[in-house]
């Protein structure tokens, strides 16, 4: 059930989920939107780096168990939180940093126990959900004093185009990163696992 809930957290949903945020954005307030487009775009950059470093170069972080930052822990920490915080923002404003928290402990909590172990070792679902976390609050504190209005209507089709995407089958675009990855760095085929796990693998089996 877990790894199934796991998937909801992939780019099938979460990109929708982005646009549909930048929509409401858009007819609200463009330098919000500016702000949005500029903080997806950094951090999906971040992690689509660690995994083409990982899977053309082999190159990772050893000493923190970590081989590519998780990209279904980010994409919920930073849709759900900003999300939360500005539908909490249309109806009290008070509550916009309340719903963020309760954001960032529901992502965190799928981080930890959805998407670990089934799509990434924890300490790589940690380290997604931290920097979509902490997008997600550079974000909203950079919109902190700009009015940002998304009438309930919007809410409601937003929320019903995100359900129609949570339905469909979900694609993966790791195929797509090993291709980049391999032509990238000439390697024979994109790495996949980091040695150091499986010769932990290995030892445990002895």
């Amino acid at each position: 059930m877990r790894a199934e809930l796991a998937q909801y957290g992939g780019i099938t949903v979460m990109i929708p989920a982005a646009a549909i945020i930048a929509v409401w954005l858009w007819y609200s307030n463009p330098r919000a939107l500016r702000a949005w487009v500029l903080t997806v775009f950094a951090t999906y950059s971040l992690v689509a780096l660690s995994k083409l470093l990982f899977k053309g170069w082999g190159l990772s972080f050893e000493h923190l168990d970590i081989a590519v930052l998780s990209g279904h822990a980010m994409n919920t920490s930073l849709m759900v939180t900003v999300g939360a915080s500005l539908v909490a923002r249309q109806f009290n404003p008070t509550l916009r940093w309340p719903a963020a928290l309760v954001g960032l402990v529901a992502s965190l909590g799928f981080s930890a126990y959805c998407v670990a172990p089934y799509i990434h070792p924890l300490n790589e679902a940690l380290a997604g959900a931290v920097l979509g976390a902490t997008a997600a609050f550079a974000f909203l504190w950079r919109i902190e004093a700009a009015e940002v209005k998304v009438s309930p209507s919007f809410i409601g089709g937003g929320l019903v185009v995100l359900l129609l995407c949570a339905l469909v089958p979900k694609y993966n675009a790791e195929l797509l990163l090993n291709r980049v990855a391999i032509s990238l760095s000439g390697a024979d085929q994109a790495h996949q696992e980091p040695s150091w796990r499986l010769d932990v693998t290995h030892s445990k089996a002895e």
